[in-house]
């Protein structure tokens, strides 16, 4: 009888641990949806007017700079999180991976593409000219 009670004790302890875990991840879920899709709406305005000024600075919208590459990639990566988050059999772990993605490309496109200093863009480089 003893067993019993000492093995009831430990899974309801368990069970309400996991259920304020399961509460919080939710929560961090919920927080991150919202920070990102502040995130793209701002990289979305960003990249529309960077293509004004480079219009006026170089005569054309898009040139394929390493810069403006990894931005578009940056702003699909995000825009396929949208997508899975708002789709009920891919929400979950999925966006969770995504958004994971999502943030090492931020790196990559802020740190990765600033070291090699090539392209249009290399006046935003690290490297001294």
């Amino acid at each position: 009888m003893n067993e019993r009670n000492s093995v009831l004790r430990n899974t309801s302890f368990l069970s309400s641990r996991n259920y304020y875990r399961s509460q919080l991840i939710q929560q961090l879920d919920r927080w991150s949806y919202r920070i990102i899709s502040l995130g793209f709406i701002f990289l979305t305005i960003g990249i529309l007017s960077g293509a004004v000024w480079a219009n006026e600075a170089w005569g054309s919208y898009w040139n394929w700079d390493p810069k403006e590459t990894w931005a578009f990639i940056t702003w699909t990566i995000f825009a396929i999180y949208l997508h899975t988050r708002k789709n009920k059999k891919l929400e979950g772990v999925n966006s969770a991976i995504v958004a994971s993605i999502g943030f090492l490309i931020i790196w990559i496109c802020y740190f990765g593409i600033n070291l090699l200093g090539i392209g249009l863009h290399s006046y935003g480089s690290f490297l001294s000219n």
